[in-house]
């Protein structure tokens, strides 16, 4: 921790109560938050979506890089890699997810991070590369309450995702997606890149995600539409792989992504 900023306070906005995130502990050097097991996880296309995992992961390895800014400075994601060793469960004991500081210069930080099951199986990992941007204030909670649909709602359907065509997906304007700064949580980009990729692959249940390695570069107006359109670059008997791009409002994109799929096995 530098001496000129305390750790920050978690801010729930709308992306952490659609997945139910709360804060264990903030620091500049470790960070770890947890996340109930649920329904919401569930997903009549990817089977299960894995890619929400992306909204605490990206928070968490966030945190620690704020723990460590000074005053006036915020971090954002520049790009972050995620591997998948086995879906999210749908109930049971809550999942802890964990960051720490790989390293930080005054203008960026890197992190790494992991999902662990209430059982002690590993779920996911994670690197996060972020630098720090200029800020009026520091994100802080609002009094503000969400309206979070019900256990069996998939984060996909409460997100509003919706396909138009194979590999092109639409998300509106949605409080649910938003992240503390008002713009589109860099983990529902990754939902929505997951979306796109299994409607690409005009999927049915019979894959599952692997990993996504995803590169932001510009921020998504959470008050407007956003598209993603995804293109197959390999599909063989296994594995599948694809490019999913998000745009704004003004077709500028938001965000880069590369999705790699498995099919299930037997």
């Amino acid at each position: 921790m530098t001496a000129t900023q305390s750790s920050p306070e978690f801010v729930l906005a709308g992306a952490e109560a659609l997945l139910r995130v709360s804060a264990v502990r903030l620091s500049a050097q470790r960070a770890e938050l947890s996340v109930p097991a649920g329904g919401w996880f569930a997903d009549p296309i990817a089977g299960r979506c894995r890619s929400a995992l992306g909204v605490p992961l990206d928070d968490v390895t966030g945190y620690v890089v704020a723990s460590g800014a000074p005053p006036g400075r915020w971090p954002v994601s520049l790009g972050i890699r995620l591997d998948f060793l086995t879906d999210p469960p749908v109930d049971g004991p809550p999942m802890s997810v964990t960051g720490e500081l790989i390293a930080r210069d005054h203008a960026s930080g890197t992190t790494r991070g992991s999902v662990v099951g209430g059982h002690g199986e590993l779920i996911a990992l994670v690197t996060q590369r972020s630098h720090l941007v200029s800020v009026t204030a520091t994100p802080a909670n609002v009094a503000t309450t969400f309206d979070v649909p019900t256990a069996d709602v998939p984060v996909s359907e409460a997100l509003g995702l919706r396909d138009r065509a194979a590999g092109h997906v639409e998300m509106p304007p949605n409080e649910l997606a938003a992240n503390a700064m008002g713009n589109v949580h860099g983990g529902v980009l990754l939902i929505g890149s997951e979306v796109a990729a299994m409607s690409a692959l005009e999927a049915s249940g019979e894959f599952r995600t692997t990993s996504i390695d995803i590169a932001y570069v510009r921020p998504g107006d959470g008050r407007n539409t956003v598209t993603f359109g995804a293109e197959v670059l390999h599909r063989g008997r296994s594995v599948a792989v694809i490019a999913v791009t998000a745009f704004n409002s003004s077709r500028k994109p938001c965000s880069n992504a590369t999705v790699v799929v498995q099919r299930r096995r037997p």
